[in-house]
């Protein structure tokens, strides 16, 4: 009986212990992030991108669009065929940026950041529908540029997006060749993304799908527990 006792008295501490830990985890990573991630401008990008030290990395034109779900940050560069390159999830069009570097030489490419991502508009609350949503607006984007033709380079985490948004512009986006780059997320990651409480702690609080976690160069414009909430969003959506 007192075997039983000790057990379970060792149950509670170990469940107040993890309790403890998850909720300082929330309060550290739920203040707000010392650097604004939602630019409205291409002069607030920029400066955006000096004071996380990535503008050497990513040297390019910021531009801006309203789209169904969100203001869209996105890259267009060069001239030609097009490629729209889609980053993974806990990422952003910073992925891209070497592809954009090579392709753009030879072609158009648009690298957009998802709404939610990036310099992208976080919403407070991720759309019921994620791989919808992202699509849907997507399609807005090839539609207010006029795109033709498009091609599309993509992350293994965003092929689900990729797929659905040729559905929706079968006209503009004629290509259903998926070209899988490195995802930026570990398995390990994504794996624990689906566990109830745990998910919220790895995801939200650690920014634990990017490389280097939510300080790591493409986990850095997620700035909190609430920004990364559309991490964990699209990581569990069908």
């Amino acid at each position: 009986m007192r075997k039983l006792g000790l057990a379970v008295a060792a149950l509670v501490l170990l469940a107040l212990v993890a309790y403890g830990v998850g909720l300082g985890i929330y309060a550290f990573a739920s203040t707000q992030p010392p650097v604004s991630t939602q630019p409205h401008t291409p002069e607030q990008a920029r400066r955006t991108l000096e004071r996380l030290r990535l503008a050497r990395e990513y040297p390019f034109a910021n531009r801006f669009i309203l789209l169904p779900h969100g203001r869209m940050h996105y890259v267009d560069e060069g001239a030609g065929p097009v490629t729209l390159c889609l980053h993974g999830n806990g990422s952003w069009s910073l992925e891209c940026a070497e592809f954009v570097k090579l392709r753009s030489a030879k072609a158009r490419v648009i690298a957009p950041d998802l709404v939610g991502f990036g310099l992208s508009e976080k919403p407070a609350r991720p759309p019921d529908e994620v791989i919808q949503a992202h699509a849907a607006d997507l399609a807005a984007l090839v539609e207010a540029l006029d795109l033709h033709d498009v091609q599309l380079v993509v992350s293994h985490s965003s092929a689900p997006i990729a797929t659905r948004l040729v559905r929706l512009e079968p006209k503009r986006v004629h290509s259903t060749l998926i070209e899988a780059k490195r995802d930026s997320e570990s398995a390990l990651a994504m794996s624990l993304a689906q566990m109830p409480v745990l998910g919220e702690i790895v995801v939200q609080g650690l920014g634990g799908l990017s490389p280097g976690f939510a300080h790591g160069p493409l986990g850095r414009t997620q700035g909190n527990w609430h920004e990364r909430a559309n991490s964990l969003a699209l990581a569990r959506a069908d």
